[in-house]
């Protein structure tokens, strides 16, 4: 109970000071539109928008969040672009391991999947207070395979192909750092050095 606490504790801390830092200077806005078909309790779901807006912020990106009530239904972002995450309940048979997938520069259906499921079961092992900080460590990891627009994985950081154990311990401490690599990327793809092919590439 004492562990449990402190790490709580640390937590409420951490989320205080980074709070009361100084906002970073963005330099691109992306709108999110979100289809929570898994019914993804809302404090839940706050909680992870807020970890993955901070991992973009630390790369000088603006998101901007929306709700969406049904698939494909005409949306325009009000600045910058848009894309569209489905929270589904369940994982398909055919991707046995994947918490979510990305379609990489496709056009039919969502831009990023997450399957809701996956993700809880595999937060409970740390705790059910901790599990939006894994979400949320998602989230921008399937948002930023959508930005890039590229089926790969960094060696460290937020983009690995698998996070270690030291990984999720330091996403509770707030969300994983971009590497060199991807930080250039997102960059090339706002300054629109890059044309993406279509594929898709499941993650996590």
């Amino acid at each position: 109970m004492r562990t449990a606490w402190m790490v709580t504790a640390a937590m409420v801390a951490a989320m205080e000071t980074q709070a009361k830092s100084p906002k970073p200077q963005m330099d691109a806005l992306v709108t999110v539109c979100i289809y929570n078909r898994a019914g993804v309790p809302w404090t839940v779901m706050e909680r992870a928008k807020r970890v993955a807006a901070t991992a973009f912020a630390s790369a000088g990106i603006e998101v901007r969040w929306a709700t969406g009530n049904r698939l494909g239904e005409p949306r325009e972002a009000a600045a910058g672009e848009m894309l569209t995450v489905v929270f589904d309940a369940t994982a398909p048979a055919h991707l046995p391991r994947a918490m979510a997938i990305t379609n990489v520069g496709r056009e039919v259906g969502a831009d990023v999947y997450i399957f809701y499921n996956r993700v809880a079961s595999r937060g409970t092992g740390f705790g059910e207070r901790l599990m939006p900080e894994l979400l949320g460590n998602v989230l921008a990891h399937e948002l930023t395979h959508a930005l890039q627009g590229l089926a790969r994985h960094s060696n460290e950081g937020l983009m690995k192909a698998v996070w270690s154990l030291s990984d999720y311990a330091e996403m509770f401490r707030g969300p994983l750092r971009f590497a060199a690599e991807d930080l250039d990327l997102l960059r090339a793809h706002f300054n629109k050095e890059m044309s993406p092919a279509p594929t898709a590439v499941a993650a996590r």
